[in-house]
């Protein structure tokens, strides 16, 4: 690796470890080398994603040391990718990528499923030794692997719009694709349990898709206060639901998006979904629940699917929303002002709160 070419990176450790990460310089590798089907760009703008801070707190299990943060945006420096002899990418390109890389070899991706690819590394989980120790977007510069899609960005989505679009709204992106609105209803509702940046995208969505009505549910009313900038109704759920307003014969909603997390919401979808509804969970986990009824679900037709990542197309699809509805939505509000790399720990506090 060439020296003379510094750059920055934030190490993570463990949660264990004190302190748990450091700032500190890098190499910044040339052209030479790179792999085959590698890009290293610079980062303009990284988001942390609650995982990151999962990360950081020892809930979601990392290869430490490594590099952590997995969304952002950034312009190529170098490029070893190539398509029918001609490059992908070129120097100056301004792009997203998604979360992760694929084989493209293996049964999952063969089958259409690159999001369950059996051999995949997500950035900001790989460990320092992996590669050239630029693995993940809380640093100056990345090396992106081949198998990993990247998707320019429009001159009218900002770094600050574009940095998230390959986590919260990618996902909620392919999570909706499995959703159809009725014709023979006047009016298709949709319900989303949690306002987090996933649920704020997905009023937006669901509105754009041709939902008349999207109720967003949370305990919080200050996460409450953004949803109806994104086309939403806020409602709050001030300690737990009362699962007796929704058990009329036509129900309230066609489709429920559960972002939150939290088992005890289960029990009022099951009663709220009209027949033939869709229940979805999205890249949330319910190791703490007892039980769904399984003779509401089979009486009403209901339909549930898990969603966890997405498949390549979605992170163009939500590349192309953002281009198309950015002067509808306030986007730039979901995010802070930017901090430094060397400012990491404020970020970080912040991102709790």
């Amino acid at each position: 690796m060439a020296a003379g070419a510094t750059g920055v990176r934030v190490v993570f450790f463990g949660s264990h470890k004190q302190p748990s990460y450091v700032v500190e310089t890098c190499t910044i590798p040339t052209k030479d080398f790179l792999k085959d089907g590698e890009i290293l760009i610079k980062i303009l703008l990284s988001t942390i994603c609650s995982s990151d801070i999962e990360s950081i707190d020892g809930k979601h299990e990392v290869k430490a040391p490594c590099v952590l943060g997995h969304e952002g945006v950034g312009e190529v420096v170098f490029s070893k990718r190539f398509s029918n002899g001609a490059p992908d990418v070129y120097a100056g390109d301004r792009i997203v990528f998604t979360i992760s890389d694929s084989c493209e070899k293996c049964f999952m991706c063969k089958s259409d499923m690159q999001e369950c690819c059996s051999s995949n590394s997500k950035y900001g989980s790989i460990g320092l030794k992996d590669g050239m120790g630029l693995n993940g977007c809380f640093a100056t510069h990345m090396v992106l692997k081949k198998g990993t899609q990247v998707v320019r960005v429009p001159s009218n989505i900002s770094n600050i719009v574009a940095s998230p679009a390959n986590c919260a709204l990618s996902t909620m992106v392919h999570a909706i694709s499995f959703v159809t609105i009725n014709s023979k209803r006047k009016q298709s509702i949709a319900v989303i349990q949690g306002a987090n940046l996933m649920g704020l995208y997905g009023c937006a969505l669901l509105l754009e898709a041709g939902f008349v009505k999207v109720y967003c549910h949370d305990v919080s009313r200050e996460r409450l206060r953004l949803v109806p900038k994104f086309g939403g109704i806020p409602v709050l759920v001030e300690k737990e639901y009362d699962v007796s307003s929704c058990q009329d014969e036509e129900g309230i909603a066609d489709v429920i998006i559960d972002v939150c997390g939290y088992w005890d919401v289960i029990p009022y979808a099951s009663h709220a979904l009209r027949h033939r509804g869709i229940y979805l969970f999205v890249g949330t986990s319910h190791s703490e629940s007892k039980r769904i009824s399984m003779d509401i679900i089979v009486k009403k037709c209901i339909t549930i699917r898990g969603i966890q990542g997405y498949k390549d197309i979605h992170l163009q699809r939500a590349v192309e929303f953002l281009s198309a509805t950015v002067g509808k939505y306030p986007y730039e509000s979901l995010l802070s002002s930017p901090f430094t790399l060397h400012d990491f720990h404020s970020a970080v506090n912040l991102a709790r709160t």
